[in-house]
This record gives C-alpha cells, sequence and structure tokens, in this order.
C-alpha cells in the first residue's frame, strides 16, 4: 500500500493548496489511504465543521489534530461526533478519539494521534500524559483490534521526545511522524528495516512567514517582545507531506518520500 500523510494545514492559503493539489498528488502517486494534520486549518488555530467536511470530502481517511484543540471551545462537543477526527489519545481533560482503525483495500489500518509533553506549556504539565505510556496502551489495543498497520502522529515540540518515541516504538508500529514544529525536516528514513520515520513532516501553509505567522506580527513579538495579536498570513503555500510505501507480503513499511510542492 501506499499512504499519503499531509503536514498541518495552517489557515486558508494552506486549504487552498490542499484543494489544488490533492488529486493530482493522490493519484500521480496511487495513493491508497490519507492521513491529514488539520489542527491549524481554521485561520492558523484549530479546527472547525467547515474546515473538517472541507478536508474529508476530498477524499481523506483520518485527520489528527494537535495543542491547538483548545483553541475553537466551540469545537469541544463536536470531536467525539466525528469518528474520523483525532484529538490526541493522552489529553485528559477532553473525551474525544484519540485512535481509530479504517478498513481499506482488504487491511486494517490504525491510526494514533499523541501530544508531546516538552516544551509545550502548562497544559501539557496539567493535563497530558505521559506519551510513552499512553504509546504502549494504544498500540497495543490497536493491535487486539486487528490493526495491520499503525501510522502514529506524534504532535510534539522537541526533536528529542520525536527521536525517542521512534525508537520508543520501532518494532512495534509502520510509521512514526512527527507534527507541530511546521518545518520539515530531511531525516527521514526506515528504522531497523520495518518503520518509517521523520521528525517532522512539515507544514502546507504560507511561504514567506514565520511557520504560518505574518512576518510582520513575528518580528514585532520577537525583536521589540511587545504583544502582537496573532495574524496568519494570507500568502502563498507550500504543501509538505510524506509518501510512505509498504510491503503488504511483510506488513513493513519499506520506503518514505518527502514531499515538498511550492
Amino acid at each position: 500500500m501506499k499512504f499519503l500523510v499531509i503536514g498541518d494545514i495552517v489557515g486558508m492559503s494552506g486549504m487552498n493548496k490542499l484543494k489544488q493539489e490533492y488529486s493530482k498528488l493522490v493519484s500521480e502517486n496511487n495513493i491508497d489511504f490519507v492521513i491529514i494534520n488539520g489542527e491549524n486549518s481554521a485561520a492558523g488555530k484549530g479546527l472547525r465543521l467547515k474546515e473538517y467536511y472541507d478536508i474529508m470530502d476530498l477524499g481523506t481517511d483520518v485527520i489528527t489534530m494537535g495543542n491547538h484543540i483548545y483553541y475553537r471551545k466551540e469545537m469541544a462537543e463536536e470531536y467525539i461526533k466525528l469518528p474520523k477526527l483525532l484529538v490526541p489519545a493522552n489529553v485528559t481533560n477532553l473525551n474525544a478519539n484519540g485512535s481509530v482503525i479504517i478498513e481499506k483495500n482488504g487491511f486494517k489500518i490504525g491510526v494514533l494521534s499523541l501530544l508531546g509533553k516538552v516544551g509545550l506549556g502548562e497544559i501539557a504539565q496539567e493535563h497530558v500524559l505521559s506519551p510513552f505510556d499512553t504509546a504502549r496502551k494504544e498500540v497495543d489495543k490497536l493491535k487486539e483490534n486487528g490493526a495491520e498497520y499503525i501510522f502514529l502522529d506524534f504532535h510534539a515540540e522537541a526533536t528529542a521526545e520525536k527521536i525517542a518515541m521512534g525508537y520508543f516504538l520501532e518494532n512495534d508500529i509502520t510509521c512514526m511522524y512527527g507534527t507541530h514544529t511546521h518545518v520539515q525536516t530531511a531525516d527521514e528514513e526506515i528504522i531497523n528495516g520495518r518503520m518509517a520515520y521523520i521528525t517532522d513532516v512539515g507544514m502546507t501553509g504560507p511561504k514567506n512567514s514565520v511557520i504560518g505567522l505574518k512576518k510582520e506580527t513575528a518580528l514585532k513579538r520577537f525583536s521589540t517582545g511587545e504583544y502582537a495579536k496573532y495574524e496568519c498570513s494570507s500568502n502563498e503555500s507550500t504543501l509538505n507531506g510524506i509518501i510512505v510505501t509498504t510491503d503488504d507480503t511483510k506488513g513493513i513499511a519499506i520506503k518514505i518520500e518527502r514531499i515538498h510542492i511550492k
């Protein structure tokens, strides 16, 4: 099988780029299954029902989230109604799906979302369980329920925490990929001859921005220390992600390719 993972969709520009490139990307690469991180799709912070349905209507199989689950408070009661939307499984104060199994092309595919703890502030310390303990429990549960392939979106700040998670699960899952930093890393590899890994898949969001934020806003914040209200850039976007190919006779990942569409 061939799996497409697309990194954090940022704002309207990112949504437009996704819609522009999706069909061609899927058809030209013979993609069987698509996972998209949508946690920044609503003006750079959070996700609304509009973005959820726009992303799913393209043919997406699963949407994952991250730390911006808290930004759209009106969505808290909606998350649980959307079975193909994953909130990080180690978050304790939201009642929603952290993992899912979807049958596709005769295979049971498990997708898991987790939030890191390092560098993510008070919320991560107060309302987030150990991602490692949760990973072990959730992966075991997915396997018990018949998952033949398992993909983990680890939404974390620290590269070290992501790398450690990769080694922690190297014999247990098909692919561990990082999201959240919005900067695509060049360390894609097949670990231990079976698991696809990359520290961060990058974002699908505005060029000439500071990880999606307007340059002017970011520069004011960093150079003067003054408060500046978050404003998502509306510049034209790039699309970042990965394609993972599996050997369906062995149930392992055999290839991982970075995607960067300008």
